[in-house]
């Protein structure tokens, strides 16, 4: 039996896989699997591509019985199929922040999964098309998007260390929907409150794109626009991650044209907080005001969730709301992420070092005789008040005095966590160890631990 859309699909997602190189050290593809009519047609054509992949299905906690039988569907689907599935819940509404919509809650704890799941070398499969970038240029044009933001899906993008593909963004509603029935597939999921015009998007479906379409005899001044806006995009964030490297020079940024001073700031954020952060318009319009003042003095500027972006003296800066205490068992978990930092404290036992090595090593490495450690430690930010005996001294000194000597400011203090044990202070991270547990020559084990700056999240990118 002829299948000409299915067959001309297949063929086109071929080309697209190659021209933008969408597996290229791909080991492991997860496919985002709703059961609604693209990500089912995604997950059919890629399966007959032949990559290994797995069906993942996020139930996020928010249409009870419905969802629920969304998840049954697809569960049942794969099995018929022999296609490896995975369902995951969310439990958006528990995990949602205050004052947070529930859309970002869904989104943020879309993201936060995906960081979870995926290795180095996986990539995440979404079945976006071209019908749904229209209403996503519509939808962020009336917010006021710039170029990246109207062109925000992209056949490749990096978002907080997760490597995102779109293959079907060429394809058309219409014929993901005639493939599908090629397939034998007429009972795909279907969300009810798609035809909500309460919500925006099926207001943009619905009511904005239909007249559009009827004035200019079709969409295809439309999507021609999307093209250019995104090639458009790809230059300037090329030029900014070009541009971040004089981060956070105070002066760099000064210089920088306004079409890269926010997708700079994005990337740096990102870098230093481990997660995709955009920051407000209003965020970058009073740092670009304050980039243009005298310097007196510092000067914070919200972000929101409790950071606060820096600006005074030579540098911008971070401040994050300071944590709770972190219990770290490094025995049992060997590498313990430090909330709202984006740093990493791991730990690993090594045979003791020699004296060179010990030398050699940066503040952000230190050497504990393994015997000596406990096995639990706390990980805190500074107070005041706080102190350690420093390595090669035999009196306690404020941390405070610490800082000082390094010249490093107040604000800049909570980047700097503290390793405790039993109630001492015996690694401010990133400065100075303490006298505590060294390695004296008698000494055959050590434990390493190691404070990473740089988050596993790679800044965001795209093609």
């Amino acid at each position: 039996m002829s299948a000409p859309h299915r067959q001309n699909l297949a063929r086109r997602l071929r080309a697209v896989l190659a021209r933008h190189r969408l597996l290229d050290g791909v080991e492991g593809l997860l496919v985002g699997f709703s059961g609604g009519a693209d990500s089912t047609a995604l997950l059919l054509l890629l399966a007959d591509a032949g990559p290994r992949l797995t069906a993942i299905h996020l139930h996020h906690g928010l249409r009870g019985a419905e969802a629920d039988a969304d998840a049954e569907w697809c569960r049942r689907f794969c099995a018929e199929r022999n296609l490896p599935f995975e369902l995951h819940h969310l439990h958006v509404p528990e995990r949602r922040r205050p004052r947070e919509s529930l859309e970002a809650a869904a989104r943020r704890c879309r993201i936060e999964f995906w960081q979870g799941r995926a290795g180095p070398h996986d990539a995440v499969a979404l079945g976006h098309h071209a019908d749904d970038c229209l209403e996503e240029l519509l939808l962020r044009l009336a917010r006021g998007a710039n170029t990246s933001g109207l062109t925000a899906l992209r056949p490749r993008r990096t978002v907080a260390g997760v490597r995102f593909i779109r293959p079907l963004l060429d394809f058309r509603r219409a014929e993901i929907e005639a493939c599908l029935r090629e397939y034998g597939v007429r009972d795909w999921r279907t969300d009810r409150t798609n035809r909500d015009p309460a919500h925006r998007r099926n207001a943009v479906r619905h009511r904005w794109l239909p007249p559009i379409r009827r004035t200019l005899g079709g969409d295809a001044p439309l999507l021609a626009a999307l093209a250019a806006l995104r090639d458009d995009a790809d230059c300037l964030e090329q030029a900014a991650a070009a541009a971040l490297d004089g981060l956070p020079a105070r002066d760099h940024l000064a210089t920088l044209h306004p079409a890269l001073l926010p997708r700079v700031l994005r990337l740096w954020l990102s870098a230093r907080l481990g997660r995709d952060v955009v920051p407000s318009r209003d965020a970058v319009e009073r740092l670009r005001r304050e980039l243009v003042r005298p310097d007196c003095g510092v000067r914070k500027i919200p972000l929101g969730n409790g950071v606060n972006l820096i600006a005074g003296g030579r540098e911008i800066g971070l401040e994050t709301a300071s944590p709770a205490e972190v219990v770290w068992r490094w025995r049992d978990d060997a590498r313990r992420e430090l909330p709202g930092s984006g740093a990493v404290l791991s730990a690993a036992c090594v045979p003791a070092p020699k004296a060179a090595a010990l030398r050699a090593a940066g503040p952000d490495t230190v050497f504990f005789a393994e015997a000596a450690l406990p096995a639990e430690l706390t990980v805190r930010v500074w107070r005041p008040g706080d102190r350690m005996i420093p390595f090669g001294h035999h009196r306690p000194r404020p941390i405070k005095d610490l800082f000082s000597q390094a010249a490093i400011p107040r604000w800049r203090r909570p980047e700097f966590p503290l390793v405790v044990a039993g109630g001492a202070v015996i690694w401010v991270a990133g400065l100075r160890r303490a006298a505590f547990a060294g390695i004296s020559p008698g000494v055959r084990r050590a434990v390493r631990l190691r404070l990473e700056t740089q988050p596993r999240a790679r800044p965001h990118t795209s093609s």
